[in-house]
């Protein structure tokens, strides 16, 4: 006799007969393969009352599986509770909440960021209300982040001296931290230095330096700094046009003091910069002598 299909249920126990409702059962066997296939989480059992097979749930299997179900189930309330947790912000946090975001972002700048710094100097200086007191807090907050090496915060700065945006215009100082944030690689510092040689604002008239200068920009991508290279290069000489070339390669190599944050009073002369002379036919086709620094 094939054993049933029939399980014991809740009402007549885990042991309980599904036909007589006798409690008086004992453990069976399978009879062959065929009939165990499919069944490992049940296990026969036979009623000594009316004699009948029948299967119950296998107690360590069901067992595994309710813990597994159970450690799932804390395992989800315990994480869905630090999430919560997570959420709630602190007292730190509500009291910024509660701030203007300008105030926010001076008091993150006053912790000492360069990139906190960096964008306050920003918010005052685009997002504020233009007014001149705004602007010469930026220039101040520029300078505290430009001081700590930031190429952005040194890009910016240059453009507020070579604009003269709520400071005296002054291509010196300009010319200075335009060079700090090139030899970081900032591609935009690059092509303007190569503009500042190429017309002599706040530096010597170089064509050699402006055009080793475009040629790092445009090495980078910068599209104006190609076709800049590429008209200078035309009223350089050959030999002029190898000297510039070897000048773009040791331009980032050249050793240097960093500018202070003092604005227009501070040294020109703040780099060390070995000389290339050499003689090149300015734009008007007069030949001028040229100074290439790396």
């Amino acid at each position: 006799m094939n054993v049933s299909t029939r399980t014991s249920g809740i009402l007549q126990g885990t042991r309980g007969c599904p036909y007589c409702m006798s409690r008086n059962t004992k453990d069976s066997s399978w009879k062959n393969s065929a009939e165990k296939a499919g069944r490992f989480w049940l296990r026969p059992v036979r009623c000594r009352n009316c004699h009948k097979r029948f299967v119950r749930f296998r107690r360590v299997p069901l067992a595994a599986f309710a813990g597994l179900v159970f450690l799932g189930i804390s395992a989800l309330v315990v994480i869905t509770v630090q999430s919560a947790g997570s959420r709630i912000p602190s007292e730190h946090e509500r009291k910024l909440a509660e701030l203007d975001p300008r105030d926010v972002a001076r008091i993150r700048a006053e912790a000492g960021s360069s990139l906190a710094q960096f964008e306050y100097a920003m918010l005052l200086s685009q997002g504020g209300t233009s007014e001149r007191e705004d602007l010469v807090e930026a220039i101040k907050w520029f300078e505290k982040a430009a001081a700590q090496g930031h190429a952005q915060a040194q890009y910016e700065l240059a453009l507020v001296y070579k604009l003269g945006r709520g400071t005296l215009q002054d291509y010196d100082a300009a010319a200075r931290w335009f060079m700090e944030a090139a030899r970081k690689g900032h591609v935009a510092a690059q092509y303007h230095m190569g503009r500042l040689h190429r017309i002599g604002e706040g530096v010597d008239l170089d064509l050699i330096r402006a055009y080793a200068w475009f040629n790092r920009a445009a090495a980078l991508g910068h599209g104006a700094a190609r076709g800049a290279r590429d008209e200078i290069a035309a009223s350089l000489k050959p030999e002029q046009v190898e000297a510039a070339q070897k000048l773009s390669r040791d331009l980032l190599s050249a050793p240097t003091i960093a500018p202070t944050a003092s604005g227009p009073s501070a040294d020109a002369s703040s780099s060390i910069e070995p000389d290339v002379t050499a003689e090149a036919p300015s734009e008007s086709g007069r030949v001028i002598g040229v100074t290439a620094r790396p």
